[in-house]
């Protein structure tokens, strides 16, 4: 069974990725790699968030245990960490589905180039 990450690894002859063409996708890893240039960017971002995600999820489960009570959480020394930690959460959200979208786009346009899909009109 061949290793995906090896396959995936392949070397990008666009490093570093010019802006310019960041409308056009990666057409020089296409089709030899498995995660385009474009993708892998936008997984970085989107690893970068849930990093954030998951700082911010451990202390709001400290904060959980510390208190045991939710009835009485906002009342407790921690109320205005929680609100802040939550309004932090949300804030995560927007960025994150940007992220999906331009994922997307960026499978579809591998797609595209493969000929797999047709290009819309």
């Amino acid at each position: 069974m061949t290793d995906a990450t090896k396959l995936q690894t392949e070397e990008c002859i666009c490093e570093p990725y010019p802006p310019e063409a960041a409308a056009l996708g990666c057409e020089g890893c296409a089709p030899k790699m498995y995660v385009t240039c474009d993708e892998e960017s936008v997984l970085a971002q989107m690893r970068a968030i849930k990093e954030q995600v998951r700082a911010i999820s451990n202390r709001l489960n400290e904060i959980e245990k510390i208190t045991l009570d939710w009835t009485d959480l906002r009342t407790t020394e921690f109320g205005s960490e929680w609100s802040e930690l939550t309004v932090q959460l949300e804030d995560l959200r927007t960025p994150w589905r940007e992220s999906e979208q331009r994922l997307d786009e960026a499978i579809e346009r591998k797609l595209i180039l493969l000929g797999h899909r047709q290009p819309k009109e």
